[in-house]
């Protein structure tokens, strides 16, 4: 079965929907902080990697259960508003701040 992933700027949070024809939710998964959410990229092992308007932490990583499992502080990328994962599981991130694009190996 194929999903859709959305995140919630509002609910802080992200959605999973079943394709083909989206009839409803399957699940939910709140995430841990009290940001809002810019953008989310799952991983292959079902993490959800977050970038939130957090200005210490723009980047978390998100069990099924929503609790943050890994940080990337603003020593590292000081803004993050888009991000995907690439085949090799490589985390992309966009920053405003600098208008750079980080690629990120987050494989081990």
């Amino acid at each position: 079965m194929d999903y859709l992933y959305v995140s919630s700027r509002s609910q802080n949070r992200t959605y999973r929907y079943s394709l083909p024809g989206i009839s409803g939710r399957t699940s939910s998964t709140p995430f841990g902080g009290n940001s809002r959410t810019w953008d989310i990229a799952r991983d292959s092992t079902g993490r959800i990697w977050v970038a939130s308007d957090d200005s210490g932490i723009p980047v978390r990583c998100c069990d099924s259960s929503g609790n943050t499992v890994q940080e990337i502080s603003n020593s590292i990328i000081s803004s993050a508003t888009g991000m995907t994962i690439d085949d090799d599981g490589h985390l992309w991130v966009s920053n405003n701040d600098d208008m750079t694009l980080y690629h990120i190996d987050v494989t081990e």
